[in-house]
């Protein structure tokens, strides 16, 4: 049965994205767990028997080294280990495209934490003040990238994987823009925008986990260090980080799930620790389990992390000696000078990076010098900008032709120059489309260098131009999700459109068809839209789960008749958005289900009895319900058409006042009109489907 959905709100009424995550400190745990159910039983067999192997090797070395569990020597600091780190930086142009200076911050601070000389620690309760380690490791920025060649142990890297990727589709878009860095000579630090809800997570040592890039930690970008974009809570994340990445748990142990009576009755193997339930306040009197809890250590949740325990030390000493994901490797004198982290600072690079590389004609780009070491003068060429070159250090550049253009860099310290060409660095959007923009997706032959870009974070398959299925004509665009992994996450992104000449309403209207590859399948779709040539996004509708579609294909599945298809009409495109560089933006999520195909798209002024996409015939409605009822945040209004016909769907209070009302251009076959109720007062309403010729009512009821 073909499907209309339709959906409407007060036209003052401000809608807000809704899919936001609330971070979580550390998902240690949880990345573990995920990583573990991946393994067959005849490998989680083996996995269990490797780490009691391997934690029989820490409590030998331990035992070994008795004098690590001592008070350390007051002031008298020592560095026993020192360890290559670089930081990896997936961004879009946007904050999480952190300064050196803030990483250089962070990286002060982890020093801090292991060597016993952040500001806090002599502050301790002093019943652990003879527990304060001094842990004797040093964190250096590698010189050496893994061929040897000159790095500052910084990779930028623009890609949509900075948000709301897998954490090997982070690492495989450095690799794929920066090659192989060995987790065994280096820790990776990949830093994004968004790492599935936590501020950090990491992986202890296993053989399981390897000495591969996996083998590293990622970040927050708002949680590295306590400048830039980062707060206070950022102090001593990395701290924690390493902290796992070197073997120690949490203080309570084995689950993520800190302040549970339960985790008494759990441990985390260090002896100087006081078993704990685990803290997210900083009490620092807290007797959890019967004796002082060390509320102040980094590896707690408190926000007061001060110190490191002697017992802690021994295990990352341990595991530091343990050839147990290659960490036996990293400190040694070889990997130190193949990774060049004691080499002198010298002028070896020209590097830079943009604050965007997609904007509107007329848009300003400001641009960053990256180059190391100690570069004193620079010459840029800016093709296609205003000015086409500069000797500024940061330079700021104005492009008012479209187009795609390279930028040039050379950088000198008076002895040795370098230069860098980044050729189709920046693309400039054409002038915004003039109303109405009808896509039917007819003459195109590619989605390159069109009115669509296309967005995947994972380099696989992707929203492309097909010939397979189609509403209107023989083309439209298809997203393969078939035989694709969860988690994945696609766009289909338009170029400017200008509505700064709408007065009255603009509709954007699509078709879409959708089969789920199971029952389970929870996948969404999603649509954004931006008044500012796509440098903000705001969500303005969500399709999920069912309401996307509920019927079943178990093999790769394509639209073949009209009812296959649903269409969808957005009258929420409020005033805020009538700018000359509107854009919009179908992103879709993946859940392992099956293929997507999206045709008929149109924006244009006027409501939905003004689309393109509709012609006008007469008929009854049949098949009317109302549900949920009672509604709270929104109600479903369902009905069947025999033929195309504008129907005007309105809500009425019980003085016959009109709340809410909007024509909608009904299609054959089954509507959904989606009506937002959130903002309406609670009480008893009457629900109005009006063809001209025929009207149904229905009592609905509003928490």
């Amino acid at each position: 049965m073909k499907k209309i959905l339709l959906s409407f709100a007060l036209a003052f009424s401000a809608i807000t994205a809704t899919n936001a995550q609330d971070v979580s400190f550390c998902h240690q745990v949880e990345k573990t767990q995920e990583f573990l159910e991946t393994l067959t039983p005849q490998q989680r067999i083996q996995h269990e028997a490797d780490q009691q192997a391997y934690d029989l090797e820490i409590q030998n070395f331990i035992a070994n080294n008795p004098q690590l569990l001592t008070k350390s020597n007051g002031n008298q600091r020592a560095i026993t280990y020192t360890i290559p780190v670089v930081f990896h930086i997936l961004h879009q142009g946007g904050p999480e495209n952190i300064s050196e200076a803030q990483i250089m911050n962070a990286l002060q601070h982890l020093n801090e934490d292991y060597q016993k000389s952040n500001s806090g620690w002599p502050n301790v309760n002093p019943a652990f003040l003879d527990r304060v380690a001094d842990v004797e490791i040093e964190f250096k920025l590698a010189k050496l990238d893994g061929n040897g060649n000159c790095t500052n142990g910084i990779t930028r890297t623009f890609t949509t994987a900075t948000e709301g990727a897998t954490g090997q589709q982070r690492i495989s878009a450095v690799q794929g823009a920066h090659g192989n860095w060995p987790g065994d000579k280096y820790i990776n630090f990949y830093i994004a925008k968004d790492i599935n809800g936590a501020a950090g997570y990491t992986y202890r040592p296993s053989n399981g986990i390897g000495s591969g890039m996996f083998n590293g930690i990622h970040v927050l970008h708002n949680y590295v260090g306590t400048i830039g974009t980062a707060g206070s809570s950022g102090k001593h994340t990395l701290g924690h980080e390493v902290g796992h990445w070197l073997d120690l748990p949490h203080l309570w142990g084995g689950t993520n799930t800190p302040g549970l009576a339960s985790n008494c009755n759990d441990d985390d193997g260090i002896a100087d620790t006081p078993n704990t339930i685990g803290w997210q306040s900083c009490n620092v009197n807290g007797t959890s389990c019967g004796s002082l809890d060390n509320v102040e250590n980094i590896m707690e949740y408190s926000y007061c992390s001060k110190m490191f325990t002697n017992g802690q030390k021994a295990r990352m000493h341990a595991a530091l000696n343990s050839s147990i994901g290659g960490r036996n490797n990293i400190h040694t004198a070889a990997n130190l000078a193949a990774t060049g982290v004691n080499l002198p600072d010298v002028m070896c690079e020209a590097e830079f990076t943009s604050s965007a590389r997609e904007v509107c004609l007329g848009e300003t780009v400001s641009y960053e010098d990256l180059s190391y070491s100690g570069p004193t003068s620079w010459t840029w060429n800016f093709p296609g900008g205003s000015p086409s070159s500069s000797t500024s250090q940061n330079p700021t550049v104005t492009y008012n032709t479209p187009g795609t253009f390279a930028v040039t860099l050379t950088a000198t310290d008076g002895t040795t120059s370098k230069s860098v060409t980044k050729n189709s660095f920046i693309t400039v959007l054409p002038q915004g489309a003039t109303l109405p923009v009808v896509e039917t997706f007819e003459s195109l032959s590619t989605l390159n260098n069109t009115f669509w870009q296309v967005e995947n974070n994972q380099n696989n398959a992707r929203f492309d131009l097909t010939t397979t299925a189609a509403f209107t004509g023989s083309k439209s665009v298809m997203l393969k999700n078939f035989g694709q992994s969860p988690e994945n996450f696609d766009a289909l992104v338009s170029s400017p459109v200008d509505l700064s000449t709408v007065t009255t309403q603009t509709t954007l209207s699509f078709r879409y068809a959708y089969r789920k590859r199971s029952s389970s399948n929870d996948e969404w779709l999603r649509i954004f839209i931006s008044n500012d040539c796509g440098d903000n996004w705001v969500q303005r509708k969500t399709i999920r789960g069912n309401a996307l579609g509920d019927q079943v294909a178990s093999s790769s599945w394509k639209p073949t008749m009209q009812e296959d298809w649903v269409t969808v009409h957005m009258l929420n495109i409020t005033s805020a958005y009538w700018s000359s560089n509107f854009r919009f933006k179908f992103e879709f999520e993946s859940d392992g289900g099956n293929n997507f195909y999206l045709d008929d798209i149109n924006i244009y002024e006027g409501a939905e009895a003004d689309d393109p996409l509709s012609v006008d015939n007469e008929d009854l409605i049949t098949s009317f319900s109302v549900y949920p009822n009672p509604a709270d945040q929104m109600a479903n209004i369902r009905f069947s058409l025999e033929n195309n016909k504008n129907v005007n769907v309105s809500l009425v209070n019980m003085m016959g006042q009109t709340i809410q009302s909007s024509t909608v251009k009904a299609m054959t076959g089954e509507n959904l009109v989606m009506l937002n109720t959130e903002k309406v007062q609670a009480g008893i309403y009457l629900v109005k489907v009006n063809t001209g010729g025929s009207q149904q009512v229905k009592r609905l009821i509003i928490k």
